[in-house]
């Protein structure tokens, strides 16, 4: 996780509090609320900072996408999820925990998917989500691997969108949770 600036940016880490920012804005507003300037404006530094470490808004969203996938990896990883089960839910939990993240992590549009670092951390959770896929002998393992990507991938796209709420009735002990649980077994 980014850790924010304790005061306005003076000379310190500049690429994290320009990360830290967008990621707090993200947050808060959604992808379509990040601008270069605007990011800038609130981490306290002139429009033209981030050129230097990011090139461009492109750069900057894309290193902030690949923290994504460090997280998402990280939570992902068989120390934290021993179980196949345990994967999907933590990809899960992870997109509800983080929505804006997420979705930046997927969008084609608003990230570089050549950059170096992103592409060095999304294989890192990809990894983690490929031991999802258990192929028997006459299996094709990267088609068991996508139907099993779609299903977690899918389910937080629901989850994050609010489409799993209604499934769940209003009188019915049972929380999201449980819910994912359930759906996963």
């Amino acid at each position: 996780m980014i850790e924010p600036a304790k005061t306005p940016y003076h000379h310190g880490d500049l690429p994290t509090a320009l990360l830290f920012s967008a990621r707090s804005m993200l947050e808060q507003d959604g992808v379509a609320a990040l601008k270069l300037r605007a990011i800038t404006r609130h981490a306290g530094v002139s429009a033209t900072a981030a050129a230097p470490h990011f090139g461009n808004l492109t750069g900057l969203l894309s290193a902030l996408a690949a923290i994504g996938f460090t997280e998402l990896a990280e939570v992902m990883a068989p120390e934290h999820a021993v179980q196949p089960r345990d994967v999907a839910l933590a990809y899960v939990r992870f997109a509800i925990a983080n929505p804006g993240l997420f979705t930046l992590m997927f969008r084609s549009d608003a990230i570089d998917r050549q950059d170096a670092g992103l592409r060095a951390a999304s294989g890192r959770a990809f990894a983690c989500l490929s031991g999802l896929a258990q192929a028997t002998p006459g299996e094709d393992r990267a088609a068991m691997m996508v139907g099993l990507w779609g299903k977690v991938h899918g389910v937080a796209t629901l989850a994050i969108d609010g489409m799993l709420s209604g499934l769940i009735p209003a009188d019915s002990p049972q929380t999201i949770d449980t819910f994912l649980e359930q759906v996963f077994r």
